[in-house]
């Protein structure tokens, strides 16, 4: 009997897309690229020139045609395609998987930084020494900075470095006390000091007496009769009786909690006092709210808090917009931080309104709206169109590209190059391009060696010892816009569309539960509901890409094979299926 081909196709799922916006599946990237998200000016305004965002970026008042892009100095990149290191660009290096050595940039995973120069691991847990690459299970890095260091391969695992040679802690000691440093058996003089002169002690929590603990540092409170109030500069701490609170004071830090007690650094009477964003007031009957440092009650006629600020003599019906502002709903309405007068058939587009029986709004952009018209971010486009091109809400132009529709591939939010020389790896959420290199496969969003990484569902493993493997490796599956695919499998296959519920392993077996699932024939327009729930089973969870919980995915069987092909993005799967096969 001939085994089904189960082809994913993800749903909903947003690209490292919008600028400022950090990923929102979790999945790690680069600690150094946080400060490169969103860097155009919010006015709007570059040199004294506006600009539209939708097609400019602004770097150091100097504008330029291309729009969403990150500045290095005043030059434009795509994080996702390269680097910025010291003012300087690394191409095809990802600012979200990369670190700097110097003023250039390079993968981790797959190369180390040794005294400012990039090189090429040869272990998963590679270490630098000097210039060197070492393997601290089986040598040492002996010598100093200043003479230079040397690689020793490790006679035991009880030998460490005492300067140029190694030494055997069991039998001899390092003497600090001779140049050049030497080992010296333990019964000489020397060993009897060596090392502990270097030893630091910590700052600890007072020994307290039975039925008392630590109250920070210095201190001591019984927790059954008395409060603990730390000073959070000084970590000192003080104990109070139980009828006082402690208070945040007036430098904005987070109280330290200790056994369940708040700890600032003053105390108050709450029976006398009432303690609002770290400012002390006379408590007042009915007067228990704070907005800001201002204590306020509930029943307080004409009042009204918004966004900790009190606004005093308002008149019934007034209410907080949720950036802050006051608003009547019956005249007003609220779209961002902006009130605008109420006008049947008005509705928000961004900071501004709109009319959407002639207009659609775009990631807060309004256009005219025409026949077929679609978002691709902020801008408004004919799907039905082969010479556009949406890549998670960037739009090419492929005609300007001199590309065919039919070869046009994207990762994320790129347009990927024709040919095979460009890979792309992908993680729920992210897409990272790659230049494709024998020996490397894609490991969610990372690209690592397979020789020295192995994978299991997007997830890495260091190999014990380097694996041998093909030069021509089969790329495993990823996340794949649903734009990419085909017009034939897309359309004219029986295709399963489905919310994943819950995912289990048992071995190498993955079984999902899906709810809320449906088969579909696209270029027929029938659609039947299937029993909910529903089952599926997938043979390699390894190979499996991951799925996410609360995602929708289209599931397309093919009689040929059973393993996975396609990973797909879009959140609109049932429009955006009906749309594409309708062309």
């Amino acid at each position: 009997m001939t085994t089904l081909l189960l082809m994913f196709v993800l749903l909903a799922l947003p690209c490292c897309s919008a600028p400022g916006q950090v990923n929102p599946f979790g999945v790690p990237v680069s600690a150094h690229a946080g400060k490169f998200y969103d860097m155009s000016p919010r006015d709007h305004v570059c040199g004294g020139l506006n600009y539209d965002v939708l097609d400019y970026t602004c770097c150091e008042r100097v504008l330029h045609k291309e729009a969403l892009l990150s500045c290095c100095g005043n030059r434009v990149f795509n994080l996702t395609q390269a680097s910025c290191c010291e003012g300087q660009l690394t191409l095809n290096v990802s600012q979200l998987v990369s670190d700097c050595c110097g003023c250039q940039a390079y993968d981790p995973l797959n190369q180390l930084c040794c005294d400012s120069q990039i090189l090429t691991r040869t272990q998963p847990h590679s270490k630098c020494c000097g210039k060197e690459l070492y393997n601290e299970d089986h040598q040492l890095c002996c010598g100093n900075v200043v003479k230079g260091r040397k690689v020793l391969t490790k006679m035991s695992v009880h030998h460490r470095c005492c300067g140029d040679h190694q030494f055997d802690l069991r039998s001899h000691c390092c003497c600090f006390d001779s140049e050049p440093l030497s080992p010296e058996p333990l019964n000489a003089s020397c060993c009897a000091s060596s090392g502990s002169d270097h030893l630091e002690i910590a700052p600890t929590s007072p020994k307290c007496m039975s039925g008392k603990q630590p109250c920070g540092l210095g201190a001591c409170f019984n927790p059954t009769t008395e409060r603990c109030c730390v000073n959070p500069t000084s970590l000192q701490g003080q104990s109070y009786s139980h009828d006082q609170t402690c208070c945040e004071g007036t430098r904005h830090h987070t109280p330290y909690l200790y056994n369940g007690a708040s700890c600032g650094s003053q105390v108050y009477n709450p029976d006398s006092k009432i303690c609002c964003a770290g400012k002390l007031s006379n408590r007042v009957l009915g007067k228990n709210l704070c907005c800001g440092t201002i204590p306020y009650g509930v029943e307080d006629r004409g009042v009204l808090c918004c966004n900790q600020t009190l606004h005093c003599e308002v008149e019934d019906g007034y209410q907080c917009s949720p950036g802050g502002h006051l608003y009547l709903p019956s005249r007003d309405m609220v779209c961002g931080s902006r009130v605008h007068l109420n006008d049947p058939g008005k509705h928000c587009c961004g900071e501004e309104t709109y009319y959407p029986r002639n207009e659609i709004c775009c990631n807060g952009h309004k256009h005219h709206r025409l026949r077929n018209v679609s978002c691709c971010g902020g801008k408004a486009y004919d799907p039905s169109c082969d010479q556009m091109k949406c890549c998670a809400g960037t739009l090419y132009d492929l005609q300007f590209q001199d590309r065919l529709s039919e070869e046009a591939q994207c990762c994320g939010s790129v347009l990927m190059e024709a040919g095979s020389t460009q890979t792309c790896c992908s993680a729920p959420g992210l897409d990272l391009l790659y230049p494709t290199q024998p020996g490397f496969t894609c490991c969610g969003h990372r690209y690592p060696n397979s020789s020295l990484w192995s994978c299991c569902a997007g997830v890495l493993h260091p190999r014990p010892e380097p694996h041998t493997t093909s030069k021509n490796m089969i790329p495993g599956p990823r996340l794949l816009p649903l734009g990419d695919l085909k017009t034939e499998v897309l359309c004219h296959s029986r295709v399963l569309v489905g919310t994943v519920e819950s995912v289990s392993v048992k071995m190498n077996e993955r079984s999902i539960v899906m709810v809320n699932a449906m088969y579909m024939l696209a270029s027929r327009g029938h659609v039947s509901a299937v029993p909910s729930p529903h089952y599926v089973t997938l043979p390699d969870h390894c190979s499996s890409p991951e799925l996410v919980p609360g995602n929708t995915y289209i599931w397309v069987k093919n009689p040929f094979s059973d393993t996975i092909r396609f990973i797909s993005d879009h959140s609109s799967p049932l429009h955006s299926i009906l749309s594409s096969c309708s062309k």
